[in-house]
């Protein structure tokens, strides 16, 4: 009698801690926030010629798989020739370079810093021009061409940001994270450039 008592109990004790490990699973489960931060980014490209870029970002995380759509503009410049009347360096825009893009990437996270690098496919508007000189007219001006293509975006992204906790969920989301970025498109007109990033949002799950 005694030995079945102490089976009941038993089972019993361990129905009940296997409950409540499933039950903290679930909660534990329902109070992870989701990945989700946006970035602006800028810096220094290149494409036929320097220039300089920018754009923004929206990136979604699940588990180590990184998607994101991008928005970035890389322009390249051209020196004038030197005007005797004004003897210091000017500069035209001779490529400026609109591409809309969808990337699928991994990123790896710690504590308080994260490395992705992510592929994808976009679109390309491309506005480039060069300048003629007319002797005869003893003046100058300049042929344009407008080109719309594909290309493959590609980036590798380093983050830090602040070790936070979740019961500050929103305080959280409005503290900026920082980072370097490499990014570029390989298309018949390819660019690659390098700059800084300043990101909003969740950056990783709070506990």
């Amino acid at each position: 009698m005694i030995k079945k008592l102490l089976k009941i109990i038993f089972v019993l004790t361990l129905s009940t801690s296997i409950y409540g490990q499933q039950t903290n699973d679930v909660e534990s489960k329902e109070k992870t926030n989701p990945i989700i931060y946006a970035e602006l980014f800028g810096g220094f490209s290149a494409m036929d010629h320097v220039g300089f870029s920018g754009g923004v970002e929206l990136n979604y995380q699940y588990k180590k798989s990184l998607f994101s759509l991008r928005y970035a503009n890389a322009t390249g410049y051209i020196s004038n020739e030197i005007n005797p009347f004004f003897p210091f360096p000017t500069y035209y825009k001779s490529e400026d370079n609109s591409e809309y893009a969808l990337l699928y990437g991994r990123r790896w996270m710690s504590e308080r810093r994260s490395f992705s690098v992510s592929a994808g496919i976009s679109c390309n508007n491309l506005d480039s021009k060069r300048r003629f000189i007319d002797e005869e007219a003893e003046t100058y001006g300049f042929n344009q061409k407008y080109e719309t293509f594909y290309g493959v975006p590609f980036e590798a992204s380093y983050k830090w940001f602040y070790k936070k906790k979740r019961s500050k969920l929103i305080y959280n989301a409005l503290i900026p994270s920082i980072g370097a970025k490499i990014f570029g498109n390989i298309s018949k007109n390819s660019y690659i450039g390098f700059g800084l990033s300043i990101g909003l949002g969740f950056s990783k799950e709070y506990k």
